[in-house]
């Protein structure tokens, strides 16, 4: 009888090797709708997830409704949102939202919309704390939205410009540890004809300059995006305006400054 020879057995056919997966900025930015009808249109739909954005303007261009109509949109969608007030009260904030037929304190009542008003006698004690009831209250509330009216006030609290300077910049710090899409005001004149420079556009992925134009017997309310960081944003003077359900931006705007 003849033994049969065994086959070796069969090599496996070899796997063509993976491609590595592509570097994260190559990735869909994820984007967090601002709330404000024509403006998310500009900006590839939204700001980038958890990047803080600087409104400045002067005084009465809108900075403070900007905010509270970007928390209470993003409440709406099921996104908690936090506002911290260095100037006005809890029920100042509030009166602003009814006027537009906003029902802030129902959305608080639902763990939705908070509002932390600081004296200034308490400010220090948010850099000692890390952050102290800023950090506790966004935790609590799972936040993923945080609007700060307004830095200029916060700086004011300080005894000298050395302290508010190193404030500032560990307040940036701890807006980066708390994973949140933040919306930062400074009560500044910016110019159509002038660069406006500041350190807390160094600080911030985006920049909004708010103006309140003239012209000729009236006054135009307008909007630039001067810069807006993994952003293919437009460029240009857009004119917005305050309706009866709130902020809108409109069309382009010509014949004014840089346009």
């Amino acid at each position: 009888m003849v033994a049969m020879r065994r086959q070796p057995p069969k090599r496996k056919a070899k796997q063509p090797r993976r491609k590595p997966p592509k570097p994260e900025a190559n990735r869909q930015t994820e984007r967090v709708s601002t709330g404000i009808p024509g403006l998310d249109a500009l900006i590839e739909g939204g700001f980038v997830r958890n990047s803080t954005v600087l409104v400045r303007g002067d005084t009465g261009t809108a900075k403070t409704l900007f905010c509270i109509q970007y928390l209470y949109e993003g409440a709406l969608a099921g996104e908690p949102g936090v506002f911290i007030s260095f100037a006005e009260s809890r029920e100042a904030i509030y009166e602003h939202g009814r006027k537009f037929g906003w029902d802030l304190d129902a959305l608080a009542r639902k763990g939705l919309f908070e509002v932390i008003r600081y004296d200034p006698h308490e400010v220090v004690k948010i850099m000692q704390e890390g952050g102290g009831l800023i950090r506790d209250t966004i935790e609590s509330k799972a936040a993923k939205r945080l609007a700060i009216d307004s830095l200029s006030a916060y700086e004011l609290f300080f005894e000298n410009k050395y302290k508010s300077n190193q404030s500032v910049l560990s307040l940036f710090e701890l807006l980066k540890k708390w994973n949140v899409t933040a919306m930062v005001t400074s009560e500044m004149p910016v110019s159509l004809t002038n660069e406006t420079r500041d350190r807390l556009g160094f600080l911030t992925e985006g920049i909004l300059n708010l103006y309140h134009l003239r012209s000729h017997a009236e006054r135009l309310r307008a909007l630039e995006i001067l810069k807006m960081r993994d952003t293919n944003h437009n460029e240009g003077l857009y004119h917005f305006t305050i309706e009866k359900t709130g902020l809108r931006v409109r069309g382009r705007l010509s014949g004014f400054g840089r346009e």
